[in-house]
């Protein structure tokens, strides 16, 4: 695995942070919260990550209208101030590589991650019991002694099957970090297919109601202060030509 880091910031400035991960999952919901959450809280590009498992690409910064700024398949989100790390990929894993991606991350992780995150997405259909609470989530033990109070506190239901269909690579990357004694939880949502921007607003907000501490993200009457990024106009292409009717 290849990190450059940019700005003159190092592996050691990350020490403590919270770090927040997204599965590449159905309807991209996960990565697509990750999108809101570095928009709304003005994170800034901090580095990327390159690695075989990641097939490489090249365009323009989701975030802003610069012709410097640029956006790669793995890149890192920083704020230094509430202590967050924010990873974000933007292009699909290469299969036979992901169990050595997980290998990687959980090694450059264990080094200063006081606890990961990773969102993800659930097929609607799985969905065993309709009226129930759309969220479930998985975490260590180590997670949950820090967390215990307001874990309980939480509508969600604690995952406990083997698979989570349609999550991608969340539980890989969790039994990774778990290995490595890193405090990890999933936190995913049942989802269709579709346009899953709402379903992203809806993943952060159940991520700041656990983490209220230091996402900021509330407003004095309750609701949320998020700002979309201006990718998303574009979010299922241009518009159609006119001119084909």
């Amino acid at each position: 695995m290849l990190l450059q880091l940019v700005n003159n910031v190092a592996e050691k400035d990350f020490n403590g942070y919270t770090v927040i991960v997204p599965s590449v999952c159905i309807g991209n919901a996960a990565q697509l919260a990750c999108d809101l959450l570095i928009s709304s809280k003005g994170l800034k590009r901090v580095g990327s990550i390159a690695h075989p498992a990641l097939i490489p690409i090249y365009g323009p910064s989701a975030f802003e209208l610069d012709d410097q700024q640029k956006s790669a398949a793995c890149e890192l989100y920083s704020c230094p101030a509430s202590r967050i790390l924010v990873f974000q990929f933007r292009s699909p894993f290469i299969s036979r590589h992901v169990s050595s991606l997980h290998k990687d991350l959980g090694e450059f992780l264990k080094k200063f991650a006081s606890k990961v995150i990773v969102l993800s997405g659930s097929l609607g259909f799985e969905k065993r019991i309709i009226d129930s609470c759309p969220y479930e989530y998985k975490a260590s033990d180590s997670f949950k002694d820090q967390h215990a109070d307001k874990l309980k506190r939480m509508k969600w239901n604690e995952f406990q099957g083997e698979t989570i269909f349609g999550g991608g690579n969340a539980l890989q990357l969790y039994q990774v970090l778990d290995e490595q004694k890193v405090p990890t939880m999933i936190l995913f949502r049942y989802l269709l297919e579709g346009d899953n921007s709402t379903d992203a607003g809806l993943i952060l907000n159940e991520l700041s109601e656990l983490c209220e501490g230091f996402l900021g993200l509330k407003t004095d009457d309750g609701g949320m202060q998020l700002k979309v990024p201006i990718s998303w106009k574009l979010l299922f292409g241009n518009d159609i030509p006119e001119l084909i009717f």
